[in-house]
């Protein structure tokens, strides 16, 4: 992607003309968020940061006009809904094939799941499933009202159902192995994901939340993500995320392990040996050569699975800082203040 290296790059200009040039609509939201990213990587921080909002109010109005908007109380009364429907603990349905238990990856989009689940990869004893569906599609089709039906099949039914699920992941994903289903929303799914299979392990992402709210505002994302069109939804979206983690954790403390991105590309091996020993698996030094790997990635995090651990991404909000107060005071709320 052709890009710009100072402020004053001709490349600016032009994107500027051809965005004003441009009516309300997708191509203007697209033609601003790509000026944002060429004035960031050229330094101009102020102008950079003005673009983005502009673009995400673009977007906003895009995904208004199609009845999309983050409703703070919604989002708040669902995560209420999925502790309340906890299913309680079962036992027995995976006892029969130990490989069968998936690793469940989820957390904040941009949080590292694509790098966490690229490194586990890397493992002899792993597939790695990428963004599969199987588990949004299970709680809207068979677990309906989700997640309210969690608790109504009895054992038998949920092994046909856990069948459902292996037999599509071999199609998807053929091999030998523990397979990894990595999307961020499977937050939402992690009762489900026990309720299937009790012996699974959870890997659960999380970033400094003020680079993790910058970096998901400066992407063109889907009107499924609207928290990310404004940056105190972002906050407020974090707020929840974490909370229902935290619970999924008191529920199954020794099945969910918390990989924090700045400490992952801090530390390095140390933080990945602790990964995969999180996962039940014993260490192989290639999951440390995860950037050398062919194959495609379908993800924002393209790029940073193609080069060694780096911690440039760490602190990014700082280059941002004179325009964050209303985020920081919104995080603040929270309790996610540094």
């Amino acid at each position: 992607m052709q890009t710009a290296t100072t402020p004053d790059d001709p490349l600016i200009g032009r994107l500027r003309s051809a965005l004003a040039a441009t009516p309300e609509g997708l191509e203007q939201a697209d033609l601003g968020f790509a000026l944002g990213r060429i004035l960031d990587v050229a330094g101009d921080y102020d102008a950079a940061f003005d673009a983005y909002v502009a673009a995400n109010q673009a977007s906003a109005a895009l995904a208004r006009a199609k009845g999309v908007v983050y409703d703070p109380a919604k989002a708040e009364a669902f995560v209420d809904r999925l502790i309340a429907a906890t299913p309680a603990p079962v036992t027995g349905l995976d006892d029969d094939d130990p490989s069968a238990a998936p690793i469940f990856i989820c957390g904040m989009f941009r949080s590292g799941s694509t790098l966490v689940e690229r490194i586990l990869g890397g493992h002899s004893g792993v597939r790695a499933g990428g963004e599969l569906d199987l588990l949004p599609t299970l709680a809207a089709n068979v677990f309906n009202p989700f997640p309210e039906a969690l608790g109504v099949f009895d054992d038998a039914s949920r092994r046909k159902i856990r069948d459902v699920y292996l037999n599509a992941v071999r199609e998807r994903v053929p091999g030998v192995g523990v397979v990894t289903d990595k999307r961020p929303d499977n937050i939402l799914y992690i009762g489900l994901a026990k309720t299937l299979f009790p012996k699974a392990r959870i890997i659960h992402t999380v970033r400094n939340p003020i680079d993790n709210a910058l970096s998901v505002f400066f992407l063109h994302l889907s009107y499924d993500m609207a928290y990310a069109l404004n940056l105190e939804h972002a906050a407020h979206w974090t707020a929840q995320e974490r909370r229902l983690a935290a619970h999924w954790k008191s529920v199954w403390p020794d099945d969910v392990h918390e990989v924090d991105y700045d400490d992952l590309v801090a530390r390095g091996e140390p933080a990945v040996r602790d990964l995969v020993a999180a996962c039940g698996l014993a260490w192989e030094p290639s999951v440390m050569d995860f950037h050398q790997r062919q194959g495609p990635v379908r993800t924002a995090s393209v790029w940073q699975v193609r080069e060694p651990l780096y911690a440039r991404a760490s602190g990014r909000w700082k280059n941002y800082a004179p325009r964050l107060d209303d985020l920081r005071a919104a995080l603040a709320r929270y309790g996610l203040d540094e």
